[in-house]
């Protein structure tokens, strides 16, 4: 259950956020949503797919994280064991609402930040606080609203991404078959990436105006986190086999 409200300094002075990454809390999700701005960091890591957003239509970018439901790979009893940790898993307990506000009588949607009261890292008594006591934020929720601005630029970058890929007939959906070292397979579907030869069969004028849009790159990144599929295919033969 989740219980979204709208932050503010009165009603939310005393609340702290405890940041625990491990394993049986809320970061047991074996996908994380990602975004270009984060792609060169991400892709050290973690393998990186597309999923079809059903309400939208579009092609969002995720970071996959386990094999099975519930699984994160990257959670053991010393944190979180990566480089980057995806802004999406950062950004808790903490979200992007809108607010409806009139400026020179015109009504406009501005982005504000909510928290999730629910969310088993709020907490009265430990962790950062949210508000110095008279009432400014703390450095770590200027860090987290760094963050969301983050997300929310991506938000945006990924659908015109999502759009131009479509575009191009770039995008092809696969299924990753894998076994592991008890003998047990696991297939992923679901999953879309880059294919490789319409993108090495692009024209010059398709490939400027994704190097123009800064979506080369992004796209060069997604193929590089490729063989990181192999990479958490070790880790979980090591949680199998411990």
């Amino acid at each position: 259950m989740t219980n979204h409200v709208l932050l503010d300094n009165v009603s939310h002075k005393d609340l702290r956020v405890n940041k625990i990454y491990r394993p049986g809390g809320p970061y047991d999700v074996n996908v994380a949503r990602v975004f270009p701005v984060e792609f060169r960091q991400v892709q050290m890591d973690y393998p990186l797919f597309f999923v079809k957003n059903k309400e939208s239509g579009h092609f969002e970018t995720v970071a996959l994280l386990g094999f099975d439901q519930g699984e994160n790979l990257f959670l053991d009893k010393n944190g979180w064991d990566a480089a980057h940790i995806p802004l999406s898993i950062q950004r808790q307990p903490l979200l992007i609402g809108f607010q409806e506000q009139v400026d020179d009588g015109v009504p406009r949607r501005v982005p504000v930040v909510h928290i999730d009261l629910d969310h088993p890292e709020v907490s009265e008594t430990e962790g950062e606080p949210l508000f110095l006591p008279h009432g400014g934020e703390s450095p770590w929720l200027e860090q987290m609203s760094s963050v969301l601005h983050a997300i929310q630029q991506g938000h945006e970058t990924s659908q015109s991404f999502s759009e131009l890929l479509v575009g191009l007939e770039l995008i092809e959906s696969l299924t990753v078959k894998v076994e592991f070292v008890d003998g047990s397979k696991h297939s992923l579907t679901g999953l879309y990436t880059i294919n490789e030869d319409k993108l090495a069969g692009l024209g010059a004028k398709a490939l400027e105006v994704l190097h123009q849009k800064g979506h080369l790159f992004d796209v060069y990144m997604l193929l590089a986190s490729l063989p990181n599929v192999g990479e958490l295919i070790k880790r979980k033969n090591r949680t199998l086999a411990g």
